[in-house]
């Protein structure tokens, strides 16, 4: 079972996200900051994808995914819950080890469309 991980500021985003990826057969857990998540990652193990929710306001949200990424490795897939196409923010989340982005309000069509890659059982050739 994919294992992931919703941080955000807002109880509301992450328990839609919660009920969205759990009726998915995902084992979700969530956390209010993403300065909680190397805690966190110590007593569960890194979990396959993490979707953190991300603002243009939050100067540190780089210098932590950067943290999270030399702890974790590429093996954690780490998407940004973002409200608009920031170009520069995008920029930085992209240096900082984020690989694509939601946009927020979403619906469970949209956060679907966004997770599924991150999602879909790993295949292995022989």
């Amino acid at each position: 079972m994919k294992t992931c991980l919703v941080i955000d500021e807002a109880p509301v985003i992450r328990k839609i996200a919660f009920r969205l990826l759990s009726r998915e057969g995902v084992d979700v857990d969530t956390l209010e900051k993403p300065s909680q998540v190397l805690d966190w990652i110590d007593s569960h193990g890194a979990p396959d994808l993490m979707v953190v929710g991300v603002s243009a306001q939050d100067k540190t949200i780089v210098d932590e995914i950067k943290a999270i990424r030399e702890r974790c490795g590429s093996a954690m897939h780490v998407v940004a819950m973002i409200v608009e196409a920031n170009l520069g923010l995008m920029t930085r989340l992209k240096r900082a080890g984020f690989e694509s982005y939601v946009y927020k309000p979403f619906d469970r069509a949209a956060l679907e469309a966004s997770l599924a890659r991150y999602l879909e059982p790993e295949t292995i050739l022989a």
